[in-house]
């Protein structure tokens, strides 16, 4: 349960992707998830909205940005792929405050290269890394090495073959990435250590959710342990199957000390906002940061929904915690609106 005053939400409008272009099976889940959403808000006696978002904002035209609270739960526009920045830009053209991350760091965060560069330079672990082209290959020295296309989310490109013990795997690998997703294509050591998808959500004082493992010890073959896009969306998958996941964590505290700062370390450097996911693995007992990932997946059995159910808080309390974040934001606008325009009444 939320152990805090609620702050008053005022209008909510959830605003999210259907496409009836989409198998059957994959409209049904987006409906589902959407109703649970409604559902859980409603519990709390939130005024709810829910609005499909297609190639624009035009059915948000009844809603004022001064009364309205958007949950942004769209991957972009129908049609666009990686475009979830472009439908945050409009958000904020429109002067909506809404949930999750800016345009800005959507943006930023659609580009592997990006945010190890970023990671880099804040000093948050990562392993260290290049983007590629399958020419470049020759240049590169470690393996095992672990090969993903630096422009695609979601583990999409991400199978057994990425993990590639030659030069020769190598330039096949990002032959077939190049071909597959075009642009080039990150190249870093294959860590074979504990993974730790780690929820994060607040933003002056962010704070870490229990972590959750992922559990690998069915597998001994190192191109097996590798959460793939399989494992994540096919549930005839051996990976979906076989991969466990530990929540909370078995872990010594002080280990659990040092992933849950590193994970605010990488939180802030890449400036996410209400809520994310950082996904890492253990390299020689040091908490690297795999990746980022700012408005992360919200399916009940995502990282931050079961992670947050460890602490008490159903599904829609874990979404009006994140509407709450947000709701500061408004208030804030609203406030420094009226600050200004007293302030320019009485210098008349």
């Amino acid at each position: 349960m939320l152990n805090h005053k609620r702050i008053p939400l005022g209008q909510v409008v959830v605003i999210y992707n259907l496409d009836r272009n989409w198998p059957k099976s994959d409209q049904e889940n987006v409906e589902r998830l959407v109703t649970l959403m409604l559902n859980g808000l409603s519990s709390l006696e939130v005024e709810v909205d829910a609005v499909e978002i297609h190639d624009s904002l035009e059915p948000l035209r009844g809603y004022h940005p001064d009364e309205t609270l958007i949950f942004n739960w769209c991957e972009g526009f129908i049609g666009m792929p990686w475009s979830d920045f472009l439908v945050a830009k409009e958000l904020e053209a429109h002067g909506f405050i809404y949930t999750g991350a800016s345009s800005r760091t959507l943006h930023r965060t659609v580009n592997k290269e990006v945010i190890k560069k970023i990671l880099f330079e804040a000093g948050v672990p990562t392993p260290p890394g290049r983007a590629l082209h399958h020419e470049q290959a020759k240049d590169w020295h470690v393996f095992p090495a672990m090969v993903k296309p630096a422009g695609q989310h979601c583990s999409f490109g991400v199978s057994r073959a990425s993990v590639v013990e030659s030069q020769a795997e190598l330039v096949r690998q990002i032959r077939r990435l190049e071909k597959e997703f075009g642009g080039k294509v990150l190249v870093e050591p294959f860590i074979n250590g504990r993974e730790f998808h780690v929820g994060v959500w607040g933003n002056r004082k962010p704070e870490t959710l229990p972590l959750v493992e992922l559990d690998f010890s069915h597998y001994t073959d190192i191109h097996d342990r590798l959460y793939t896009f399989e494992s994540k969306f096919n549930p005839q998958s051996e990976g979906w199957n076989s991969i466990d996941w530990l929540c909370p964590a078995p872990v010594e505290p002080e280990l659990e000390q040092e992933i849950q700062n590193v994970a605010i370390m990488a939180y802030r450097a890449m400036r996410c906002r209400d809520y994310a996911r950082m996904d890492m693995r253990l390299w020689n007992g040091t908490p690297m940061v795999l990746d980022v990932n700012p408005n992360a997946d919200l399916d009940p059995d995502s990282v931050i929904p079961l992670a947050a159910k460890e602490l008490g808080h159903d599904y829609g309390e874990v979404a009006y915690r994140i509407l709450e974040f947000a709701a500061i934001r408004l208030r804030n606008k609203l406030a420094t609106r009226h600050r200004r325009l007293r302030k320019a009444t009485t210098s008349v």
